[in-house]
């Protein structure tokens, strides 16, 4: 069940609501959760007050020990995903987007950093460690615009309209979560029609649910029932229908139905 969830920010958004929520939603969980938000697709007309915001709240971010309570964002959970992370570290630049914030690793034993600076903290030094990071400017054809990488690194999109916001929203293979930030209530509503995705989220982060609320989702991200709520019998159910002749005559068309 992956995920490249997106939130859509329009320009009537509460900007101060829309930037908390995507941080929270990329980078809590140290970005390890299959509903965390990977793209945020800004129209144009707030897009540069957006990243000036988040990348300022971002920078903020403790790093360090999970157990820690005064720890934001934790170690990736072991070095196969801290690998991948630095792999897409890469990825991004290499594609030509813009790093605004980020893009530092710690240097664990048995592992060479390259291309990527070195978070310079010694206590980071035995953790696989990956600093949030925010790319701008990054178009629907990047790699880090349509694979997973559950990993602390967000991709931000401009849009020119909620049209072309929506668009990009739905051309990924993934269909988890996704979220929209806006005060107008008929493009709120066309979004929760149109998006492809199973849950979806209004002026709240991709990353929130309910333990009695279906969980699922569609394309990429869905198979068979949802799990959660109502829908979980239908997940550990197996159907199977029985025809019963309860007449003992050669031919009719008379049977009780069992399912």
């Amino acid at each position: 069940m992956g995920g490249k969830n997106p939130v859509v920010i329009l320009e009537d958004a509460d900007l101060d609501l829309a930037v908390e929520h995507t941080m929270q939603g990329a980078f809590g969980s140290t970005g390890q959760r299959c509903t965390a938000t990977s793209r945020a697709i800004v129209v144009n007309e707030v897009a540069d007050e957006f990243v000036k915001r988040l990348a300022a709240k971002t920078a903020k971010l403790i790093i360090g020990d999970g157990a820690d309570s005064k720890t934001n964002v934790g170690p990736a959970v072991d070095r196969h995903q801290f690998e991948t992370d630095l792999k897409y570290l890469n990825i991004g630049r290499e594609d030509g987007a813009e790093m605004v914030f980020g893009g530092r690793a710690s240097e664990p034993d048995g592992i060479k950093l390259k291309g990527i600076d070195k978070l310079d903290d010694e206590n980071l030094r035995h953790g696989y460690f990956v600093q949030p990071t925010i790319f701008d400017r990054v178009t629907p054809d990047m790699r880090i615009a349509q694979e997973e990488v559950f990993g602390p690194i967000l991709s931000v999109m401009r849009a020119r309209d909620f049209d072309e916001a929506l668009h990009w929203a739905n051309n990924v293979p993934f269909g988890l979560s996704s979220s929209i930030f806006s005060n107008d209530p008929n493009r709120i509503f066309r979004f929760v029609d149109k998006i492809e995705t199973g849950m979806t989220h209004v002026n709240s982060a991709t990353t929130g649910g309910e333990a009695h609320i279906p969980f699922g989702g569609i394309k990429g991200s869905g198979f068979g029932e949802r799990e959660q709520g109502s829908t979980a019998l239908d997940f550990y159910t197996e159907l199977k229908v029985v025809y019963v002749d309860y007449t003992g005559q050669k031919t009719n068309n008379q049977y009780l139905l069992i399912s």
